[in-house]
This record gives C-alpha cells, structure tokens and sequence, in this order.
C-alpha cells in the first residue's frame, strides 16, 4: 500500500476520536480529582484502536516473527495513546473550559505528543493488520479508487499538509470561531478533530515524506517556519492587552488568574513550549538530512566529508545559540510584566525621563553610567530594596513612589511617580537579572 493511502486511512481511522462531554466546569483544585469525563464516544474510539492495534500487533508477529515491529515504535504508540487519553478524558478537558491556558495546553498535547508519537509509532500500518480479513480487503480497495488517490495525492503532500496545518491553527485561534468552542460542544469537537487530524497530516509529511536530499531540506524548512508562525501567534496572545476570549472572563478568578494573565499564559505555552518541540524535530531532520548528506559526499569525494560536517555543525550550533539568547531576553520581559502589570519598554524609556541616569548606572539605558547610587545590575535577584524592604515586585512600586517614606536617611528623592509609571520601571528593573 501506497504511503500516501495509508496515511489518509490513518486520519479517517482517527474520526471518531472527539471529545463531546460538557460536565461541570471545575471550580478548584479538588473538583479536578472528580473531574474526569468518559463521553462514550470518546471511551470507544479509544478502546478500539487500542484493540486494533494490539491485535495487529500480533498478527504482524504471527507473519513476520523474526522481523516484527521494532519496541521503540510500540513505546511511541504506546505513549501517544496515553496522551491521547490524558488530553481527552482526563481533567484537563473540563479545566480547559474554565482556563485558556489549560486549554491552550490540550490542544498542544493533541498536536505536539500525541500526533507526532502515533505517527512514529506506525500506528495505521499496524491497525490495518488487525483489521479482519474481509474489512481490510474493502478497505484496500476504496483506497485504490481514484477519488481516494486524488484526494490523498493533494492533501499528503508535504506543502498541503503544512499549510492547511497552519491555517487551522490561526482560524481557530479567531475570536469567533473560538469563543463558540466553549459554549457548544459539537463545536469544540469540531475544533479539537480539526486540530488533532491536521497535525497528523503535517507529521507525517515531514517525518515519513522525506526521501530524497532535496525533500529533507524542505522538511526541515516546514518545521522551522511552522515555528515561527505558532510562535508568533503564542505572542500575540502573550503581549496583547486586549482580551481576545471574553468567555473566560467569569471563571479564571477561582483559580488565582486575571483573564488576561490567563490568556498572557495560554500564548506563552503556545509559544516556548511548542517552539521548543518544532525546533527539536527540525534540528532531528537536520541531522538525517547531514548523515545522508554525508554519505553522498563519502561515496563521491570522501575528502570533503569532515569539512561538511565541521561547517553544518557550526551553522547550527550558531543557530541555537541566537535563538536561546533570544527566548531568554523574551521570557525575562514577559516575566517582568506579569510580576509588575507594568511596561519594561515604557519603563526604559521613563528611566531616563524621570533622571534615573543622573545617580545610577543602568544596564541597557544607554545613557545611565552615573556612580552617584549603586548600580542596578541584576537588581532582580537581589534580596533588599534601598537596604530595607525585601525585593517584591510591590516593594519595587511602593520604593519608587516615595523612597523617604521607606528609608529617611536615603539620597534617593521622591520622584512624584504615577502608579502607573512606577509599575513601568518595576518591570523595566525586573528584566536586568
């Protein structure tokens, strides 16, 4: 059977798995102990392709008993189905109703584990094997229709399957057509299906699609730009100060969350962790692509093969190092913000306004080299304030407003800050660990 095919009938064996239950919301920590769902459609999808595959398992070790399915392929099958599990059964799917963030971290399980590990797992091969006789050969021959080949010709390649992958994750993501996922629940099985059924496309494509050289270097550019675009929809989501999902506004308070900082959370999920897993697979990609790189090159000029290695390493090494310090500086500022509710920009831009410059030196304010106060680098991690408030986020603010008020015998003058300004170079001074 065709690669292409077998991966169509993967995605419709896949169909039925949804999560329709619309339980109780939890409201806190011990609700999530009572919270589990099992939606019958759901628990039966499940049971069954954990049926068809152990079943094709043996009948795979039955035809072919001294070369069956390698373990590693079982754990990932194994390991994607618990996912599966956890995603859509656990409490995670009734938290996700009332937490963005929760959900935000649902949907990545269903796209970034469960997807990816089904597919190394080998998952339709196997299921078609535990199929009975009659249903497979049925099977087989639909697939060999040619609608069916068509269809799967168009939607199988690399490039379809990373672009409807993307635009399903941004469509989504639209207000609109978001909001309504927790209000009905046909919607939101609609959602999590669109979701789930997408990414196993996509992984497919880059993991299985890859044959020749040329194919491993388009691989591994859908990867990374399928990072850049979920991450930057994360951001947005990050840094907005608008609230995209109104539905969330009336029960992210029970668990300690403004529904902004519950949605700023949700885009950060959206963001390092799944930009963390794209750029690992592509980075697992890379090197398939260098060893076949460099077999070629042993093959035709064996002399080349340690320059080729020593340059792509380099490349790639310098690669990593960019993007790390790069994520770093990005968590800092959005962790400053959420501490402080403040700016770290306008907060840098106010240092200098406010005269900050003329007493200290000030890491990243270009004009703030002064020695008439202590430097401010890495005041984050520093225990006091002005030698006697312990370093807090609201301190900082309280310090700022009226120095004297906290210290008499200070240098530091009260500076007639507004709340709003104080909070700004808080955020601002967060940043500098």
């Amino acid at each position: 059977m065709k690669p292409r095919a077998q991966s169509l009938l993967f995605v419709l064996l896949m169909v039925p798995l949804k999560a329709l239950a619309h339980g109780t919301t939890p409201e806190r920590v011990d609700d999530l102990l009572r919270a589990w769902e099992f939606e019958p459609g759901t628990v039966l999808s499940l049971l069954f392709l954990g049926f068809l595959y152990l079943r094709g398992l043996a009948a795979l070790r039955r035809a072919m008993p001294t070369a069956p399915i390698a373990a590693w392929k079982i754990l990932a099958f194994g390991l994607g189905y618990a996912s599966l599990i956890l995603a859509l059964l656990s409490p995670l799917h009734p938290w996700g109703r009332a937490l963005f963030s929760v959900h935000m971290a649902q949907h990545e399980i269903l796209m970034l584990v469960a997807a990816p590990l089904l597919v190394l797992g080998q998952t339709l091969i196997v299921t078609l094997k535990g199929l009975p006789a009659g249903w497979a050969r049925a099977v087989t021959s639909w697939m060999k229709t040619g609608p069916f080949r068509h269809l799967a010709k168009v939607i199988c390649n690399p490039f379809s399957a990373w672009l409807l992958h993307g635009i399903i994750l941004w469509v989504w993501h639209l207000p609109v057509l978001f909001q309504p996922t927790i209000e009905n629940e046909w919607v939101h099985a609609l959602q999590h299906l669109s979701f789930f059924l997408s990414a196993v496309l996509f992984w497919w494509a880059v993991i299985h699609g890859p044959r020749k050289r040329m194919e491993y270097g388009m691989a591994v550019l859908y990867m990374f730009t399928t990072a850049l675009h979920s991450g930057a929809l994360g951001a947005l989501l990050t840094f907005t100060r608008n609230l995209w999902y109104p539905v969330y506004s009336g029960s992210t308070r029970q668990w300690g969350l403004s529904p902004l900082e519950d949605q700023e959370l949700g885009g950060l999920i959206m963001w390092v962790p799944a930009g963390i897993v794209y750029i690992a697979a592509g980075l697992a990609l890379f090197a398939a692509w260098l060893r076949e790189s460099e077999q070629r090159s042993f093959r035709a000029e064996p002399q080349l093969r340690p320059a080729v290695k020593t340059a792509v390493l380099f490349l790639a090494l310098t690669f990593l190092a960019s993007g790390t310090s790069g994520c770093s500086q990005n968590n800092r500022a959005t962790r400053a913000r959420q501490m402080t509710g403040g700016d770290p920009k306008r907060g840098k831009a106010l240092i200098s306004a406010v005269g900050c410059s003329a007493c200290h030196t000030i890491p990243g304010v270009r004009d703030a080299r002064a020695l008439v106060g202590p430097p401010l680098d890495q005041i984050a991690l520093r225990s006091y304030i002005g030698g006697t408030l312990k370093n807090t986020p609201d301190n900082m603010i309280r310090w700022l407003e009226d120095p004297p008020a906290h210290a008499p015998r200070t240098a530091m003058p009260k500076l007639n800050l507004a709340e709003s300004n104080a909070r700004d170079i808080a955020a601002y001074l967060y940043t500098l660990e």
